[in-house]
């Protein structure tokens, strides 16, 4: 077989037209890649977080030109709860395992206090409206019983005339922040606050309940909408916040139950040492149904007390 010798120039020749074809080939745009949800398993405690796969611009990339890769989103992208938020918190209340938890930080979850004694908690939230407050008092002054009110900084400084009857009359004040914003953003669908926003949040609504009532909230905090998890804990207890005030019986009140249900749920519900939280906004009838939930505890044994009682 013989060999035949490409002459030097012919070869150039070829080097040169194969470098102009390679030039002039169309480069196939990359595919957009679809968002890939990541789906949390059932019973897990960290939200669904959606990952964005980025869409690829359509060039070409060098061979030696690295290719780096996104960070999934963290969870602090998460997308709004689709759970309405009060039912997130009764949720999240009822399945805490009665009596107190240890948190990070040195707070404590309770849900229940001393759980040998007839003795109960009754505990009302004021984040909105003045609703029925008064009327609430009046009846707590009427059976001769003391609760306690977790308030946030914006309802006291809008309402310091209640805020020191409270106070006055022998009731316990609990710190509910300033704004009633989600600490961990839960049921916000917006991404938890740093440590030092939620000292702030705990730090105003002290220091303006301080000012009107001359009382402190101290070490008694309650978390919006129950949202609660270890940071959280860590936090407020890093705050002189040791309590986190959850509860055992939510008289669901703020979901439009009428009075003659409340006062049933509450009842029923109710067991030795639970905390019960109701609402003083003029959304609910826990004001209406409260006489009537007071006589069925003192029938049944109870004695109702603030949280600082409650053993």
């Amino acid at each position: 077989m013989r060999l035949h010798r490409i002459a030097p120039t012919a070869l150039l020749s070829l080097v040169a037209l194969a470098s102009a074809t390679a030039c002039t080939l169309p480069v196939r745009p990359t595919a957009a890649l679809a968002s890939t949800p990541v789906v949390t398993p059932a019973g897990a405690s960290s939200p669904t977080t959606v990952v964005e796969s980025p869409t690829l611009t359509p060039t070409a990339t060098p061979a030696s030109t690295p290719v780096s890769t996104p960070a999934a989103s963290s969870p602090t992208s998460a997308p709004p709860a689709t759970t309405t938020p009060r039912a997130l918190s009764a949720q999240a209340a009822t399945s805490s395992v009665p009596g107190r938890t240890d948190g990070a930080g040195g707070s404590r979850a309770i849900t229940h206090g001393d759980t040998s004694r007839q003795r109960v908690a009754l505990t009302f939230d004021a984040g909105a409206d003045a609703g029925f407050t008064s009327d609430i008092l009046d009846t707590l002054a009427r059976e001769h019983v003391k609760a306690s009110f977790g308030l946030t900084g914006a309802w006291a400084e809008a309402n310091p005339a209640l805020v020191k009857r409270m106070a006055a009359e022998g009731h316990h004040l609990v710190n509910h922040t300033w704004s009633h914003d989600s600490f961990t953003g839960l049921s916000t669908g917006r991404g938890p606050m740093t440590r030092a926003q939620r000292w702030d949040e705990l730090d105003r609504t002290e220091a303006i309940i301080q000012r009107i009532a001359g009382v402190s909230t101290l070490p008694y905090f309650r978390p919006p909408y129950g949202d609660m998890d270890a940071s959280v804990l860590a936090d407020a207890g890093a705050r002189g916040y040791t309590v986190t005030a959850m509860w055992a019986v939510d008289s669901a009140g703020w979901n439009g139950l009428s009075a003659s249900r409340i006062v049933e749920r509450t009842l029923r519900l109710t067991t030795p040492g639970a905390i019960l939280i109701f609402h003083v906004g003029s959304q609910s009838q826990d004001s209406a149904a409260l006489p009537a939930i007071i006589k069925g505890l003192r029938d049944a044994g109870y004695e109702m007390v603030p949280l600082p009682a409650l053993g």
